[in-house]
């Protein structure tokens, strides 16, 4: 009898292990999803869990019919990509872009600009996508308490090596903000190159909605197309000389397929619908009315400044059970445990975007009061 494959063993004693631990992830397959609702397995649930912001992803005029065919370097980089490049320069300041054809892949790029003995020092909230590709590189990783900056500024004041400082503008699980202007200032200062992760920032906050770029400009600055924008993909904005270092270095961009030209051609379409100011304000009016209404219920909140609104739920019971009760309502609002948040933090990860109605709001707060307030889990 032949022994049992080692992997296999453990990928089976891993799940028993996550699924009486209550962290046993499962996909579920969507047969529809718009601003609003998503259906499965035949039945209706309001969402709110998209990062589609402000409602964008459904509806368009741009034509899909070409793909991207190959590396940036072979013969994925067209016309489409190069406007696409230049339009986000135009719009955020920056001398030169990088499109990838994902946040993940975007985020790994600049670790390969870093050597044996450089630090890279990152908010200790960062994504998983930062945090791996710190991990995957030469340098020593050290990861900084949430938004302190004064241990960043010992840090950055303790040795000369040199050190890339890594955050995002808008946190994608508690949707508070990092102090921007501050941290480039202290890296400025300190000679260090800064970087900000702006997924959940770019075409949501700011005057205009061009995200962290109006209210600091980091050395490198990740954009995603995947939240706001409606669409797919990331481009990296930097200096053109470490930007031209990336096309050398990256190997993400070097050796993957380009962003589709469809995707391109889509995004900058989406640019022009993201300036428009009337969904901005349909979206924080809806934040608003969310997080006013969930307090004067008794819910507990994170301190978000986004249209991530986490309502706090404790432990993986807890959160699971609260799920459970909110789907049996009609109402979809992803459940959220450790390792992603710490332990006992547990929540359901409310999303707020501009398609939700008064009456929605209404509902989902009555709903979660009954639900996780006095009385519920």
């Amino acid at each position: 009898m032949p022994p049992v494959n080692p992997f296999l063993r453990r990928a089976q004693q891993d799940r028993a292990q996550r699924e009486r631990q209550g962290l046993w992830r499962q996909r579920r397959c969507l047969e529809a999803i718009d601003g609003r609702t998503l259906r499965l397995e035949g039945r209706d649930y309001l969402q709110f869990a998209s990062n589609d912001y402000l409602g964008l992803a459904q509806g368009g005029e741009t034509p899909q019919s070409q793909g991207a065919g190959a590396s940036p370097l072979v013969t994925g980089y067209q016309r489409a990509h190069r406007e696409l490049e230049q339009r986000l320069c135009e719009m955020t300041g920056y001398e030169s872009a990088l499109l990838f054809s994902s946040g993940f892949a975007a985020n790994a790029a600049p670790l390969s600009l870093v050597h044996s003995g450089d630090r890279v020092l990152a908010d200790k909230l960062s994504h998983a996508s930062l945090i791996d590709a710190a991990l995957a590189s030469p340098a020593t990783l050290r990861r900084f308490p949430h938004n302190d900056m004064g241990t960043l500024a010992r840090w950055l004041g303790n040795g000369d090596s040199p050190t890339l400082v890594v955050s995002e503008s808008v946190f994608s699980m508690d949707g508070d903000r990092a102090p921007m202007a501050e941290m480039v200032t202290l890296c400025r200062q300190h000679g260090a190159l800064s970087w900000f992760d702006d997924a959940h920032g770019f075409g949501v906050i700011g005057a205009n909605g061009w995200g962290a770029a109006e209210y600091a400009r980091p050395d490198l600055l990740t954009l995603t197309f995947g939240k706001a924008v409606g669409a797919q993909g990331a481009a990296l904005l930097g200096p053109k000389v470490l930007i031209e270092a990336l096309v050398q270095s990256a190997r993400h961009y070097v050796y993957s397929t380009g962003l589709s030209v469809d995707q391109a051609q889509r995004v900058l379409g989406q640019l022009s619908r993201l300036a428009e100011p009337e969904r901005r304000a349909r979206l924080w009016h809806n934040v608003e009315r969310f997080c006013h209404r969930a307090e004067a219920a008794g819910l507990v909140l994170t301190d978000s400044q986004s249209p991530i609104v986490p309502v706090i739920t404790g432990d993986n019971a807890a959160t699971l059970a609260a799920f459970e009760a909110l789907k049996a309502q009609g109402i979809w609002v992803p459940a959220i445990r450790p390792p992603t948040v710490p332990a006992g933090q547990g929540r359901l990860r409310v999303v707020i975007n501009a398609e939700h109605r008064d009456a929605d709001i209404d509902r989902l707060v009555t709903v979660l009061a009954a639900v996780v307030g006095e009385g519920g889990v």
